[in-house]
C-alpha cells in the first residue's frame, strides 16, 4: 500500500497504533501502521514515493524517530512528518520542527490537534505533489531539445537578447529566432519569462544541459 495516499502511522506501542487507526478511520481517513519504523522503512524502498503523511513516534528501540526523519531525507522522500512522544524535550522537538517536520505532539494525544495537523500534513504533501508533477513535465521537454537548442535556451533564460546570442555563437540572428521558436514550441511556453519560471522548476538551466 505504499505508495498511495494515506496516514502512515509508526509506534512501537500497539494501543497507541490501534488508537490513532481508530481514530483516523473514523474521520474517513485510510490508514497503514507498522510496529517499528525498520518496518516502515522495508515497504518504503528509495525509488518509490509515500504519498501522504506520516506520525511517527520520537524513542522507539529500533530506530528513534529523528533517525527516521534523516533516513527518508537522504532516500530524497518528501513526506510531511507529525511527530508523537511520551517524553519529549524542548531541545528534541525544536530540532524535528527544524527538520522540516509539521508539528511534534506530545501523548496522551489531543484528538482535535492531531485531526488538524493532519489536515495541514495533507494540505502540504499535495502541493509537494503538485511541484513534483510540475518538476517531471518540465524534465521531459527539456528531453525534446537538441543540444544547441539547449545551449540557446540557456543563454535566453539567462536574458540575452537574441543579438547577443546569435554574436556569441557566431550565428545570424535570423537562426536565433528560429531556435528561439522552437524552444518555445517545445517547452510549450509563450515567451522567454514564462520559460525562466518553467526551469526554476527543476533548478539551474545550466545544470540541466551539462546533465545531458
Amino acid at each position: 500500500m505504499i505508495g498511495d495516499t494515506l496516514v502512515y502511522v509508526v509506534d512501537d506501542d500497539a494501543a497507541v497504533r490501534a488508537g490513532l487507526k481508530l481514530l483516523l478511520e473514523s474521520e474517513g481517513y485510510s490508514v497503514v501502521d507498522y510496529a517499528s519504523a525498520k518496518d516502515f522503512l522495508r515497504d518504503c524502498p528509495k525509488d518509490c514515493g509515500c504519498h501522504g503523511c506520516m506520525i511517527l513516534d520520537l524513542q522507539m528501540p529500533d530506530m528513534d524517530g529523528l533517525a527516521v526523519q534523516k533516513e527518508l531525507s537522504d532516500r530524497s522522500i518528501d513526506i510531511p512528518i507529525i511527530f508523537l512522544s511520551g517524553h519529549g524535550t524542548i531541545p528534541t522537538a525544536v530540532k524535528a520542527l527544524q527538520e522540516g517536520a509539521v508539528d511534534f505532539i506530545e501523548k496522551p494525544v489531543d484528538r482535535e490537534r492531531l485531526l488538524a495537523c493532519v489536515q495541514r500534513a495533507l494540505a502540504s504533501d499535495a502541493q509537494l505533489q503538485t511541484r513534483a508533477a510540475q518538476r517531471r513535465a518540465t524534465e521531459q521537454r527539456l528531453a525534446r531539445l537538441t543540444q544547441r537548442e539547449r545551449q540557446i535556451m540557456n543563454m535566453i533564460a539567462a536574458g540575452k537578447p537574441n543579438k547577443v546570442v546569435a554574436i556569441d555563437l557566431g550565428i545570424s540572428e535570423r537562426t536565433v529566432e528560429l531556435h528561439r521558436s522552437r524552444i518555445l514550441h517545445k517547452m510549450e511556453v509563450r515567451n522567454a519569462v514564462e520559460l525562466t519560471q518553467m526551469l526554476s522548476s527543476v533548478g539551474d538551466p545550466q545544470a540541466q544541459h551539462d546533465s545531458h
